[in-house]
């Protein structure tokens, strides 16, 4: 890269650093409200008002979940001023949110204002592909960066001249979940199992890094295929939810081959002796099999493949004739 080419990158780094500068907003708020929400069922109500901020902390495990749901019981004094309340979705917060903060800098993503209803859900989806909808009485938001567990909204007016009582008033203000509507699978294998596929209904499927594989609820048809094992294939019910485990207990794909004889015979295979009455750990192809009891020799050659069982044996008659 050339000396002219490298000024021009950093000059465009500058510039770039710039406009998030530009975009940061630096802001102080009456006080924060800290919401943890659950995996499940809706967080404890708490009192917000219109110079506040609220963090909804994210649930540990945030596998089923699309997005937060936040709401919002206005007050009657506030829901007669309409439009006149914004509330703002940030990203990039620092510091961390606590119920003691009061000091933030963020990037503010998205907006919306409160309608004259006295209730409101602020729905924010997390995922994309999500199957979150508006209604008349929730407004959906862009997806914020989560990644550090909690997402942020912030209450200030839109308009100046409301009287006192709606300066003062309190919001109710409660959060929840919005669950996705896939289940999951996790397929349970052997440590010697290597690598292998896995297909659903006939479709080859990925698992995340949490070793989960989403899918729709209901009967599924599970196929495992391995070189190494013997293909399974197993019916499993998806619950919405939840995490369906499906423990494998391969079978190895290496022909079982076993040799009976009469005691006192002497067994070679591919001219090497070995004991009669046991199982033999082979590989696929032929295999030359010789039967030695006294002085009766007995020679059979046999195809061997992988995924199939053998059972070889030699009879020794004796023929008995009455005269």
């Amino acid at each position: 890269m050339s000396l002219i080419d490298k000024r021009n990158l950093a000059a465009l780094a500058i510039f770039a650093a710039g406009l998030l500068c530009i975009k940061a907003e630096v802001f102080r708020t009456r006080k924060t409200l800290c919401l943890n929400v659950p995996a499940s069922g809706s967080s404890e109500s708490k009192a917000c008002g219109i110079n506040d901020c609220v963090a909804a902390f994210l649930p540990e495990d945030t596998t089923f979940v699309q997005g937060v749901e936040i709401t919002v019981k206005v007050p009657q004094t506030v829901a007669a001023y309409r439009n006149t309340i914004l509330y703002s979705l940030y990203n990039n917060i620092s510091p961390i949110p606590t119920e003691k903060g009061i000091d933030y800098s963020g990037v503010e993503i998205y907006s919306g204002l409160y309608p004259g209803q006295l209730a409101w859900t602020i729905v924010i989806p997390l995922v994309k592909g999500n199957t979150i909808k508006t209604s008349p009485y929730a407004d959906k938001t862009l997806i914020p960066d989560a990644s550090r567990g909690f997402v942020f909204l912030r209450n200030q007016l839109a308009m100046k001249g409301v009287p006192k009582s709606v300066m003062e008033a309190e919001f109710e203000v409660s959060a929840k979940a919005v669950a996705t509507d896939y289940g999951a699978l996790k397929v349970l294998a052997p440590t010697d199992a290597g690598e292998y596929s896995v297909f659903v209904d006939d479709k080859p499927v990925t698992a995340n890094e949490k070793g989960l594989i989403l899918l729709k609820p209901g009967k599924r048809n599970v196929s495992i295929v391995s070189d190494k094992f013997r293909n399974e294939t197993r019916a499993v019910m998806i619950a919405q939810g939840q995490v369906t485990k499906l423990s494998l207990d391969l079978q190895s794909v290496a022909p079982s081959v076993r040799v009976s004889a009469p005691e006192g015979t002497k067994v070679y295979v591919d001219g090497v002796e070995t004991a009669a009455n046991t199982s033999l750990d082979l590989e696929a192809g032929e295999h030359i099999f010789k039967f030695n009891l006294g002085g009766y020799e007995v020679t059979k050659k046999v195809a061997i493949q992988n995924g199939k069982s053998y059972n070889i044996s030699v009879n020794v008659d004796a023929s008995v004739k009455e005269e």
